[in-house]
């Protein structure tokens, strides 16, 4: 499937950010369909199928984790990515846990989208017969390559197959910290202590991030 098959659902109650991503998406080659509410787009989502679906979280009517779980429900294999507003790191936590397949803070780099797309249609190519262990394995090997996208197709695959294993989520933190994301590294931490609240190293590692916030000079 080429880019120009792919289609994408755009659903923001803000008139700019939606027409921007729109356009963003376009300008790369997808085809794009765009919602204001929650409601049109549940409806567009029954006439037709979608490859994405990017989702403000915070909406009138239908709010986005509420549209999340319809889609989810409706269309098991569309990728849901939520938009969500800088500084809400719990809410992207929720969004995970409901079955987003991936998060973005507003306001969001062109290109950062650009790369998310590939990224998940990489995972939606990946095998369902790749154990969790290959899955790890692979990542490890593109890190060690520094092939972040490709270590976070193998890692986001791994959090889809087994919600339960807290080491993907650890490291796609690891993975955040190596490209100076922190806040998007104690998501992800959050994310694996949810999924084992013993897990040691994404404890440490959440630990270490917030006093290096605490040391830091205002």
């Amino acid at each position: 499937m080429t880019q120009s098959q792919m289609h994408i659902l755009v659903v923001d109650d803000e008139r700019n950010i939606r027409n921007n991503l729109t356009m963003v998406l376009e300008a790369a080659g997808y085809k794009v369909d765009a919602s204001g509410d929650g409601e049109d787009a549940l409806g567009k989502c029954k006439e037709r199928y979608y490859d994405i679906a990017f989702v403000d979280i915070q909406m009138p009517k239908m709010g986005g984790l509420e549209l999340l779980r319809y889609l989810h429900a409706l269309r098991p294999r569309m990728a849901v990515v939520m938009l969500t507003a800088y500084g809400t790191p719990s809410r992207a936590v929720e969004a995970m846990k409901c079955g987003a397949a991936d998060f973005l803070e507003k306001p969001f780099d062109p290109k950062a989208i650009q790369l998310l797309c590939e990224e998940i249609f990489q995972r939606q190519k990946t095998g369902k017969d790749v154990s969790m262990e290959d899955l790890l394995h692979l990542a490890e090997l593109a890190r060690e390559r520094k092939a972040y996208v490709e270590a976070r197709v193998y890692l986001k695959t791994a959090t889809m197959r087994d919600v339960t294993r807290p080491e993907p989520y650890y490291w796609l933190g690891q993975i955040s910290e190596l490209e100076s994301d922190k806040r998007r590294a104690m998501q992800y931490y959050s994310l694996a202590l949810d999924a084992s609240t013993d897990y040691q190293p994404a404890n440490e590692a959440l630990k270490r991030l917030k006093h290096t916030d605490s040391t830091t000079p205002a």
